[in-house]
Parts: structure tokens; C-alpha cells; sequence
């Protein structure tokens, strides 16, 4: 089976790092995460055992994937009875802003070739969504899955251009708090249609495109691929290495206090101007819902700020190399006073907030 033309993969750029106030501002960066991560947030109460009764779940299995025994811990797929399947999480790092939401927009083109030498017949489809985010990461990973079936085709390609980062949609998804109901962590402003709609409405400030091409033949032949993400399935799959952010070297000799804080700032005592004194200016300073700031600092941490502006917890980011005064726990301790502990689908601490006492 012949590989898709570059040609007719979305260029890979990023768009520059200014802010919609016209700031400098980081890229947004993007990454794999565990499948384990991705089944925790869709499965009720974040039960792993009851991750049968998902939608994600059953369509799995209907396409022959046990969601419970994937075939890779990070990226899964099968091409099996002329249908296609594949399901992978991501997510984001360095995005920090004046906003706590990301735009994503998506131009999807499908092509089917009824016979090897003649024409494909093509379709494209346009879809918007937006996504909460907390200290540069998605709230909650973004799924990616597709399940696609051969028909009568010789042939078929599907490749997705995405573009995601800080941006708005006039008078549908704007200004600097989150637009929509502050339990919700995303939002479709737009599905899949044949109407460009509001994609070309959206006005991105600091972004980075990636791109999805799956392709599938009558004679067995399949790949799943991105170059940005890394992975080209069957023969190029992800490391666990690359579901990890490169280490923040800043943050390298950082030690949190349990219960404390850091560099003498006290969660429930300090303020806005002792963080800045100790930690120089923030990266990014967010409404976050409720009287609620996040202020992001180089170093890999977020702080937040109560609607008194003292500081609530301090929490790290992707990357962070620090340590707390204890060390880093194990996997079967997650709380301690003062402390709470995050763990990834591969049992690497994830993120550290420290709490008051």
C-alpha cells in the first residue's frame, strides 16, 4: 500500500507566539499520554473495572479491541474484516496564556479509490471544539479514536489537519474567563459538517498544527500515523519515554514544602506579590471560574489564587524536576499532610500540590 503524499498533509508550522493583547507568549506543545490516563477520565467515578460499561468500551469491542487488554499501552489499533480502528490520547503542555481554554480546529478530508488506477472521490468536513486547561495541560486528555470501514472500496485515506491554542471565535467562544458552564471541560462549538461554518472565523493567537492520516486497503495493508506525535503504526510505535515532557531544568533544584509552600511563600498566607518576588513575573495569569486566578511561573509551577487573591495551592507542572522536602513518595502512597501526589498510567509521578495544613 503506497503512503500518503506529503502533499496532501496539512504544512507543519507553528503559528507565531503572540497573544490576542499582542504579548509574547509560550507555544502550546503537544504530547501522548497512557491509554491508562485516557480510560481513568471516561470510565464512571475513574473505576478502571468499570470501564466496560463505556461507549468507548463497546465500540472497541465491535471492532474486535478489548479496551481492557489494549495491544500497546499508548497507541491501539486493528484492521481486521475491512474495518479500521485506532484509539490514542493527548495532551498539552506550555500553554500558558490569559485564558484558561484552548481552541482546536480540525479540516478532515476523506478519500475512497473504488479501483487502484482510478480517481478517488473526496469529502471534507470541518469541526471546532474548545478545551479547559489548568497550568498549560488539558484538564482532562483529548481522545482520539476512529473506527472506519473499507465498503466496496479499493482504498480509503482520512487525514486530519488540526490546529489547537489560545484563540476565540467571535460572539461564540471569546474574552478571558471560560464561556460555558464552569463544570464542563469541553465544549463542540462545531461538528463535523460540510460548511467551513466558524473555522475560518477562529482567530488563534500562540497555536501548533499536527496531523492524523490513517490509510486502509482490500489487499490488508494499514498505517495510522503522525509525524508530531511520533508514531506510524504498525511498524513505528511510541516509546513510554515519549508520553513525558522534557524536564524543566529551572525547576531542577526547586524544593516544595508539604503543608508550606515554596521559597519562603505560604499556601494560605502569601499573596500575589510575594509569588512575584520570589518566583519573578508569571507566564500566565488566568481567571479560572469562582474568583479564582492561576498564575503559571517558570520553574514548572502554577499557583492559585483564592477570591482574596492569597495563595490557595501550588501545584507543578509537566516537567517539573524538583523535589518535596520528603522526596518523591512510591506508588502506593498518594496523600500525605499537606501534599498530594498525581500518578500516570505507568505509575510516574505526575504531578505534586502542596496543601495547607
Amino acid at each position: 500500500m503506497g503512503r500518503i503524499p506529503s502533499s496532501l498533509l496539512l504544512p507543519i508550522t507553528l503559528a507565531g507566539a503572540i497573544t490576542l493583547a499582542g504579548a509574547e507568549e509560550p507555544v502550546p506543545r503537544i504530547r501522548l499520554v497512557p491509554l491508562r490516563d485516557g480510560f481513568r477520565t471516561i470510565a464512571p467515578d475513574g473505576d478502571m473495572a468499570r470501564l466496560g460499561e463505556t461507549g468507548t468500551f463497546k465500540e472497541a469491542l465491535e471492532a474486535g479491541m478489548d479496551l481492557s487488554r489494549p495491544p500497546h499501552p499508548i497507541v491501539a489499533w486493528r484492521y481486521a474484516g475491512k474495518r479500521l480502528y485506532y484509539i490514542f490520547y493527548k495532551t498539552t503542555e506550555n500553554a500558558l496564556g490569559d485564558r484558561p481554554y484552548l481552541i482546536q480546529r480540525i479540516r478532515k478530508v476523506e478519500r475512497a479509490w473504488k479501483t487502484p488506477e482510478g480517481p478517488p472521490e473526496e469529502k471534507v468536513t470541518w469541526q471546532v471544539e474548545v478545551f479547559k486547561i489548568r497550568g498549560g495541560e488539558l484538564k482532562s486528555p483529548d481522545q482520539h479514536f476512529g473506527s472506519f470501514g473499507l465498503g466496496d472500496n479499493h482504498r480509503r485515506e482520512i487525514v486530519k489537519e488540526y490546529e489547537i491554542g489560545f484563540g476565540e471565535v467571535p460572539g461564540v467562544c471569546e474574552g478571558r474567563s471560560w464561556p460555558f458552564d464552569p463544570d464542563t471541560l469541553f465544549r463542540m462549538l462545531q461538528p463535523y459538517q460540510e460548511e467551513e461554518g466558524i473555522f475560518g472565523q477562529v482567530k488563534f493567537g500562540a497555536s501548533c498544527r499536527w496531523t492524523l492520516a490513517v490509510a486502509f486497503d482490500a489487499k490488508g495493508g494499514c498505517s495510522v500515523r503522525s509525524p508530531e506525535l511520533g508514531f506510524d503504526a504498525p511498524t513505528l510505535l511510541p516509546a513510554r519515554d515519549q508520553t513525558l515532557p522534557p524536564p524543566d531544568a529551572a525547576s531542577a533544584g526547586t524544593v516544595l514544602v508539604e503543608g508550606e509552600g515554596v521559597l519562603g511563600v505560604v499556601v494560605g498566607r502569601g499573596g500575589r506579590e510575594d509569588l512575584v518576588r520570589a518566583l519573578a513575573e508569571p507566564l500566565e495569569d488566568a481567571p479560572v471560574g469562582l474568583g479564582h486566578t492561576n498564575l503559571s511561573f517558570k520553574g514548572g509551577l502554577t499557583v492559585n489564587l483564592d477570591p482574596k487573591g492569597r495563595v490557595n495551592t501550588i501545584l507543578t507542572r509537566a516537567g517539573f524536576a524538583g523535589r518535596t522536602s520528603k522526596g518523591a513518595p512510591d506508588a502506593e502512597s498518594w496523600r500525605y499532610e499537606g501534599v498530594q501526589f498525581t500518578f500516570d498510567g505507568f505509575d510516574r509521578v505526575k504531578r505534586i500540590v502542596i496543601l495547607p495544613k
